[in-house]
């Protein structure tokens, strides 16, 4: 079974591709984000309304490789049997570049055909990395934003 990948090439450096992936995770992927993707050992909680996962930084070697580990799940889809169906599936990120591009090769170890959540995660996957595309090349991305309560 093919994993979920996707390659993403920008006129930006290395470093502004690497913040994005390690530092600025909420202006493309959700604005509930809690936690730092910065350093290998680093933990964060992102949420899209009722789901939630839980990602550990396993590696992050600068404008390299970044690894992240799925280490709770939850998905809050009616019809799924198992709602952790990301728990240990890992993103991995590389990095690669030249004077004037920089490629962003990901890869989702674990998210393929086998998963009841597939073809969601699959779509939601090529929203968010189109998201960070536009976010690499006009500075604004479009993540998933947490409704805020009003008070009357």
């Amino acid at each position: 079974m093919n994993n979920y990948q996707k390659t993403i090439t920008v006129n930006k450096p290395v470093t502004e591709v690497y913040a994005a992936i390690t530092e600025r995770v909420s202006d493309w992927w959700s604005n509930d984000f809690e936690g730092s993707a910065s350093h290998a050992g680093d933990s964060f909680i992102i949420a899209f309304g009722e789901t939630r996962k839980t990602m550990l930084i396993e590696e992050a070697i600068p404008h390299k490789r970044v690894v992240w580990k799925c280490v709770k799940a939850y998905i809050a889809m009616p019809s799924l049997k198992n709602k952790a169906e990301w728990m240990n599936t890992r993103m991995i990120w590389t990095f690669d570049n030249d004077d004037q591009h920089t490629t962003l090769h990901f890869l989702h170890d674990g998210l393929n055909q086998k998963l009841e959540c597939y073809e969601i995660c699959q779509a939601g996957w090529d929203e968010f990395l189109a998201s960070l595309e536009t976010y690499l090349t006009t500075g604004k991305g479009n993540p998933f934003l947490k409704k805020t309560q009003t008070i009357i």
